[in-house]
């Protein structure tokens, strides 16, 4: 089985080939994607197509992430956004993914805007249903190495956060967003 291609607004995608330009997400409105073409003459050009035509050019052109745009959300919301961006790919509605795991629709509109600590306990079967791996929902389809001068303790913090499981990665996440906003 093929893996599933997780779209995001501010993904570059870059196709194998040189001679190809890339591709810039812009945005996801209800099922399409908007994209700039980022090597062609005129890149504020707006393009629009549906999600699936542009999964099958990343498919056919063998395309990767290069980069993605600095976003400033939280881990929180970067997961929410997931869960919400996968459940529209699978053309699934609150209510569907709500059924799915046996919760309320609030419960899954919560989960995708934040608002909940319980997506911990719920990742599991969310992987199952979206067939991607947990760690996913934690650093996404491609891991960018970011180059810092750490402290003894930030480095043993961070040996530690990695040594963590996924479900328990997100909880520590959730801990420092609520110490760092009192």
């Amino acid at each position: 089985m093929a893996p599933r291609i997780l779209l995001q607004p501010g993904q570059i995608w870059s196709p194998a080939s040189p001679l190809l330009p890339s591709r810039h997400i812009l945005d996801l409105p209800k099922g399409m994607i908007a994209y700039t073409q980022l090597s062609a003459p005129s890149a504020k050009e707006e393009y629009i197509v549906t999600q699936s035509l542009f999964r099958r050019w990343v498919r056919e052109t063998d395309a990767v992430i290069s980069r993605t745009e600095e976003t400033k959300d939280s881990p929180t919301i970067e997961l929410s956004k997931k869960i919400a961006t996968l459940r529209k790919a699978f053309g699934m509605s609150q209510g569907d993914l709500a059924k799915a795991l046996d919760l309320s629709r609030s419960a899954i509109a919560a989960m995708e805007t934040g608002r909940t600590s319980s997506v911990i306990k719920h990742l599991p079967k969310i992987s199952a249903i979206f067939q991607v791996p947990i760690s996913l929902f934690l650093n996404g389809m491609v891991d960018q190495p970011v180059e810092r001068t750490l402290s003894s303790d930030e480095n043993t913090l961070i040996d530690l956060y990695r040594s963590l499981t996924p479900e328990r990665k997100i909880t520590v996440q959730k801990y420092i967003e609520r110490q760092s906003q009192k």
